[in-house]
């Protein structure tokens, strides 16, 4: 294909979340290939997942994601698949249960390295009839908060991990920890499918649940504000410690001083 052809073909998929270059200088998330925004389904942000996740990996797994699997829940235009095979990952799966993301996924499919990588439309609820075999890292990001029933559709992603599960989730602070009603579109792209959903109101609850699948181990990534009094965070959780050695020895825990520990106490800060 040309360049305008692909081109083209970008827009027609469009629009896109994840920016993704298939050609020299040719990248789904230009602006120049953007189709007319469509106040029905949204404007998606725009991401680059593998900057975001070639940070991930090399925190974690300085020799990469050789010999590992890779799950990736709600993923989108599967570009942290891609990203996962580029690092070295073996089996890579992802789903999604909105068909305009895996349109996305088969068409990258064609112009990106792909060996390996397999993408389809499935719901959270319908992964465990699929039979797929447990993976050894899964990515469950931007799902968390659209679910209905997000404890229930976090076991499902964890019963299929067997070494580390990545949780990015929007978030809603509050002082009280739990759950807050966050009701959505069906229609928006960059939204759930069932109407009904709920916001983690921070670090603890997500710590918690990840506690009660089976991963009782966790370090979190960042957690800050973001825009209408939300926030957003990413915790990872491992079912051994072990998982992070490299991590903790190249980001050691930073212990607070006890000035620092009163003036949070003064301020009203845990």
């Amino acid at each position: 294909m040309t360049n305008d052809e692909l081109g083209a073909e970008i827009r027609r998929l469009g629009p896109w979340h994840h920016d993704i270059e298939i050609a020299p200088g040719i990248r789904t998330g230009d602006p120049a290939w953007r189709p007319e925004p469509d106040p029905a389904f949204g404007t998606p942000s725009v991401i680059d997942p593998f900057a975001n996740f070639e940070r991930t990996v090399a925190d974690l797994f300085p020799e990469g994601l050789k010999g590992r699997s890779f799950l990736d829940c709600a993923c989108n235009a599967g570009g942290y698949l891609f990203a996962a095979r580029k690092l070295g990952a073996g089996r890579c799966f992802g789903f999604d249960v909105r068909e305009h993301w895996i349109r996305q996924a088969h068409f990258l499919a064609e112009h990106v390295p792909s060996d390996d990588i397999d993408a389809g439309v499935c719901g959270l609820a319908e992964v465990p009839g699929l039979g797929l075999k447990p993976y050894d890292v899964t990515l469950f990001s931007g799902i968390l908060y659209h679910l209905p029933d997000p404890v229930a559709g976090l076991k499902i992603a964890a019963d299929l991990t067997k070494e580390l599960i990545i949780i990015n989730t929007a978030t809603f602070p509050s002082r009280q920890d739990g759950l807050i009603l966050n009701p959505e579109s069906r229609a928006a792209l960059m939204s759930g499918v069932d109407g009904l959903a709920w916001y983690p109101t921070g670090e603890t609850v997500v710590r918690e649940m990840l506690a009660w699948c089976g991963f009782p181990h966790t370090r979190l990534r960042f957690n800050h504000a973001t825009a209408n009094k939300r926030g957003r965070l990413e915790v990872w959780g491992a079912r051994d410690a072990a998982v992070f050695d490299h991590y903790d020895r190249i980001r050691p825990l930073v212990v607070p001083s006890r000035l620092s520990r009163l003036t949070g106490r003064l301020l009203g800060r845990r």
